[in-house]
């Protein structure tokens, strides 16, 4: 029974959306007693020591061009160092689960961007669409009264929210960097990534630390420890395990998952509530999501049968 599972795509992707899902409620959690940049900082640090162990086990080599430690550095930054930071502060002023929900647009952004900085891949109707309907449920889940606040002066109210949103929109950033190096073996860039990551955050926390120490709690030490074995590393791992069984386009619908994961945790473990309108918010968020992976499958399917044709 339990072999079968662990061969099965499905529950495998499933088991990989609850892990990441729960890194909102390890962040909100770890918030209460470290400050943001340590959270980061420890998270990729723990992360880059197992898959660096891992890495060294496997007998992998690093063999890099110097072109190669360039983007690996931004896809670093933009991908781990940046959103990593952004959502752990964000999390102080919002609830883990509406983090999560926030995070799931970041499809949307990679339609967008899709069209600006690909050949193949260019706006159409259906991607509008997922554009509208991503683009309405953002503007539901920051709050029409928020937004009004923005323009007397209040930012507080929705600066944690646009936190997220810039978050997401820094892994699509980092992706479109991890394309150009898609021949490079998964293991071995995603190591370097997370060693390089962990190396430009811990200035960063040694400076903040040196004049606001934090006095972590255990249920802090315990959140941040898990950021690194689970959502981080072990999450990384499982990834490319399903990208190599199921593809890239399988893997793509967690971007479905994760936040029903993300709002599932918030609810059973911190108590967190969910209203009507944050229903209603995921609902065209969703459909966005739904729409856009339409197009990108239809669009594999037929470069697949012009391939075969060829």
């Amino acid at each position: 029974m339990i072999n079968k599972l662990i061969t099965n795509n499905l529950f495998l992707l499933i088991l990989l959306s609850s892990i990441w899902g729960s890194a909102f409620i390890a962040i909100k959690i770890a918030v209460q007693t470290i400050n943001p940049i340590s959270i980061v900082a420890l998270r990729l640090t723990i992360a880059s020591i197992i898959l660096l162990t891992f890495f060294i086990i496997k007998g992998y080599k690093f063999n890099f061009t110097l072109k190669t430690y360039m983007y690996i550095f931004l896809i670093s930054l933009f991908g781990n160092v940046i959103p990593f930071y952004l959502i752990s502060w964000s999390e102080i002023f919002i609830d883990s689960n509406l983090a999560g929900l926030l995070l799931s647009i970041a499809p949307i952004f990679a339609l967008i961007s899709s069209h600006f900085l690909t050949s193949d891949d260019k706006f159409t109707l259906m991607k509008f669409l997922a554009t509208i309907f991503g683009f309405i449920g953002i503007i539901i889940l920051l709050g029409f009264d928020n937004l009004k606040l923005v323009f007397q002066g209040d930012y507080l109210l929705i600066l944690p929210k646009i936190a997220v949103i810039i978050a997401a929109f820094g892994y699509v950033i980092s992706s479109i960097f991890a394309y150009n190096l898609k021949k490079i073996n998964t293991i071995s860039l995603t190591t370097m990534v997370l060693i390089f990551a962990s190396l430009m955050s811990l200035p960063f926390m040694l400076i903040y630390e040196i004049n606001n120490f934090s006095i972590p709690d255990n249920k802090s030490i315990i959140a941040v420890i898990y950021l690194g074995i689970m959502p981080t590393a072990t999450a990384y791992l499982l990834r490319f395990y399903i990208i190599s069984k199921a593809g890239p386009i399988f893997l793509s619908y967690v971007a479905y998952l994760i936040p029903i994961f993300a709002i599932f945790w918030g609810v059973i473990l911190l108590n967190e509530n969910i209203n009507a309108l944050t229903m209603f918010a995921m609902i065209f968020i969703f459909a966005g999501i739904y729409f856009g992976q339409k197009e990108q499958n239809s669009n594999v399917i037929n470069n697949l049968e012009r391939h075969k044709q060829s």
